[in-house]
């Protein structure tokens, strides 16, 4: 496995559009991640679909909600919190809003992010994140979407980017014994992660009162 290697510095960017609870604990209990289809292959992609229940809300207040949502979260560069909450981001250069359609009630986003699995004084071990967001708002509901996701580790010889497809799913992130692999296991359970804290959030602000 290659390291990169980067300072340790984290600066909080919040706002009231966005969740700031800090719920991270360290989960001794990984069964989650072994559960067949946690990652879904749809024709052979990895795609992440979740529909979010947004009752009373109209389609024209639900894209508001997810545009405000999105200028944040895929602003490139941009920031927030600190890399061990579940809430964390750290964009890239090539984060950014793509598609903002208020008659369709869809926004598309390139998510392009640092993917943090450990930071420590000198060094941390992280990979480039990239992801394509979809999200359409109708009457009452939110679908989400999650897919094109690919992984790049930088060394010092070549940079190797790798499709979700051949990383993450239950073939290749589950061992012969039953467990995560040491390696893609962890970017398994980071992206797991990374989508249902998007939901998460999406669901939070979409029925706030």
């Amino acid at each position: 496995m290659m390291l990169m290697v980067a300072p340790l510095c984290m600066v909080s960017a919040q706002s009231g559009l966005i969740s700031t609870k800090k719920l991270y604990t360290k989960k001794a209990d990984m069964s989650e991640y072994l559960v067949p289809g946690v990652v879904p292959v749809v024709d052979g992609k990895v795609v992440f679909t979740k529909e979010i229940a947004a009752e009373g809300q109209s389609k024209d207040e639900l894209f508001r909600v997810l545009s405000s949502f999105a200028s944040l979260r895929f602003e490139a560069n941009a920031q927030r919190g600190d890399w061990r909450e579940p809430n964390f981001f750290r964009n890239i250069d090539f984060a950014q809003v793509k598609e903002a359609d208020k008659q369709a009630g869809r926004i598309v986003a390139q998510g392009a992010e640092e993917m943090i699995f450990s930071n420590k004084a000198l060094a941390k071990d992280y990979t480039h994140a990239f992801y394509r967001f979809t999200a359409e708002a109708s009457q009452g509901k939110i679908r989400v979407t999650v897919d094109n996701i690919a992984y790049v580790y930088v060394g010092s010889q070549e940079t190797e980017r790798i499709p979700a497809e051949d990383w993450i799913t239950d073939k290749e992130a589950i061992n012969k014994k039953g467990k995560l692999s040491r390696i893609s296991g962890k970017f398994r359970v980071k992206t797991v992660d990374l989508f249902n804290e998007i939901v998460d959030e999406i669901t939070e602000l979409a029925n706030k009162k």
